[in-house]
């Protein structure tokens, strides 16, 4: 009797634990990345590179008009934010000085229960 109500016992904790495991991690999502500075430098070199990691750069992740999330970068440019499935607009919290540069792409959209990649290059309007 006492071996049958372990076994029950232990079947209930069993499934419990296999369907909380399911939905603790479906809704959750969001974006990761790189940001690089494009051009770094006012004249470029023949054989380097015109660009860098954007280090401690945040960008804004914007969705009906206000601000959803602010993601930093680290020294390598790398950023991970989470954020709802949907759509949205991305902005840069420095600005640029030509009108036509700043952040590139200014879309990005968040898949349902998962972490998506988007990379983003930010012109400072250098030239």
């Amino acid at each position: 009797m006492v071996a049958r109500i372990l076994i029950i016992g232990a079947g209930i904790l069993l499934v419990s634990a296999c369907g909380g495991a399911g939905t603790a991690g479906s809704g959750e999502g969001g974006l990761y990345g790189i940001v690089r500075v494009a051009p770094a430098t006012p004249v470029c070199k023949i054989g380097t590179s015109c660009s860098r990691p954007a280090r401690d750069f945040s960008i804004v992740f914007v969705r009906n008009r206000r601000s959803v999330a602010t993601a930093t970068t680290d020294k390598h440019g790398r950023y991970r934010v989470k954020l709802p499935r949907g759509r949205y607009s991305v902005r840069a919290l420095r600005r640029s000085t030509l009108p036509k540069s700043g952040l590139r792409p200014r879309i990005a959209s968040v898949p349902s229960g998962r972490f998506a990649r988007a990379d983003f290059t930010f012109d400072p309007g250098i030239r």
